[in-house]
């Protein structure tokens, strides 16, 4: 007997797994298992990149968020098949408002950004091309400029030169907003650049505090010294005080 073979629209099966492994608020781990094995059978692994990339790029644009984590699951498991040239399409996930809630965003860029950006080829072309998403109108796209950078933050410059300089333009220019999504994002990113670079962060800090939420601050420096801490958090109480 011929073994069975996965029907042709790869998108309309993975679809179909999913609404029968559970209802809309389906768990990330059940989402995995079912498109790990969805991936197998369809033999993904042998296709050329773009193939997976179209086909997750047509997933998180569906509305269910079960959906959306799937597509970014399957670009995962694309790893280092992604190229900077990807960039502008992701760039359009976020103006069309497909990636737009703390749980997509965080994942995407740590896990699909980030390791895009972790490749010794075309790295600088990545790290500029999402680096320049810190002056876009959406503000979850701002959000990914950031914590796309988190890994190579705590490396500092060691991954790529000026890198340090890059990551603190992309934090200059979306701390002026007081969304919250930026807030934080910036907070988290300057927390992990100060295991590498403790007193360019902290000079950063020190010029921006004005515009730092109290969250940001207290994220921002979370992890240095207690009493660098005080001091800088005594800093922005008292510029934050001034502003109003």
């Amino acid at each position: 007997m011929s073994k069975l073979r996965a029907p042709l629209d790869p998108v309309a099966d993975l679809r179909r797994r999913l609404a029968r492994a559970g209802p809309r608020t389906l768990g990330l781990a059940k989402i995995r298992v079912c498109v790990r094995r969805w991936w197998a059978d369809h033999g993904l692994a042998a296709h050329p990149a773009t193939v997976g990339r179209r086909i997750a790029i047509v997933l998180i644009e569906q509305r269910s968020i079960a959906h959306k984590l799937a597509g970014i699951l399957v670009l995962e498991q694309l790893g280092d098949r992604l190229r900077a040239t990807d960039v502008p399409v992701f760039s359009r996930l976020f103006g069309g408002g497909h990636l737009a809630a703390f749980e997509l965003v965080d994942r995407f860029a740590t896990r699909v950004l980030g390791v895009l950006l972790d490749r010794e080829a075309g790295q600088v072309d990545a790290v500029r091309a999402i680096a320049s998403w810190r002056s876009a109108d959406i503000a979850w796209q701002r959000r990914a400029a950031c914590v796309s950078f988190i890994r190579l933050a705590a490396l500092g410059d060691s991954t790529v030169p000026g890198l340090t300089s890059i990551i603190l333009g992309v934090c200059a220019t979306v701390v002026w907003s007081p969304v919250r999504c930026d807030q934080t994002a910036v907070g988290w990113v300057l927390r992990e650049l100060s295991c590498a670079e403790p007193f360019r962060m902290e000079s950063y800090f020190l010029r921006h505090a004005r515009f730092m939420s109290r969250e940001c601050a207290r994220l921002a420096v979370s992890k240095l010294p207690a009493m660098q801490r005080s001091l800088l958090l005594a800093r922005h109480a008292r510029a934050t005080t001034l502003r109003r």
